[in-house]
């Protein structure tokens, strides 16, 4: 089962249609695909966490801010330290910079929730002009 996905016990028919989804374009994503997905899906939690901390929700709070953890661990994890060069090198960085403005996030920050969010849409679309 994908890290990234809720459990399935706890979600609507509509929540697991989206997991399932996200999941087949997950296992035929070519590497570029995949990190556009990982963007897409991160820019969606922290959407997500950002009205959770609006409405005061805190149970969704937690949920969505593990979520972005996880997925900016994972595009971190992803990166080819070895032949990546200096790229690699800033984007673990960036990475790791976005994943220390997101431990403010557990606490309600919404400021530090919309700094991550604004610098992953930046990647995202440079990422995207890269296919072109």
């Amino acid at each position: 089962m994908n890290t990234l996905l809720a459990p399935q016990a706890r979600r609507s028919p509509l929540h697991r249609y989206r997991d399932m989804d996200l999941s087949s374009r997950i296992e035929g994503a070519s590497p570029h695909a995949l990190v556009a997905t990982l963007y897409d899906e991160l820019i969606a939690a922290l959407d997500v966490l950002k009205r959770a901390i609006e409405r005061g929700d805190a149970a969704l709070r937690m949920t969505q801010h593990e979520r972005a953890t996880t997925i900016l661990h994972a595009l971190d994890a992803g990166l080819d330290r070895v032949d990546g060069g200096d790229l690699a090198k800033s984007l673990t960085n960036i990475y790791r910079q976005m994943q220390r403005r997101l431990i403010a996030a557990r606490t309600g920050d919404i400021t530090a929730v919309s700094d991550v969010r604004e610098g992953v849409g930046n990647l995202a679309a440079a990422w995207s002009a890269i296919a072109r």
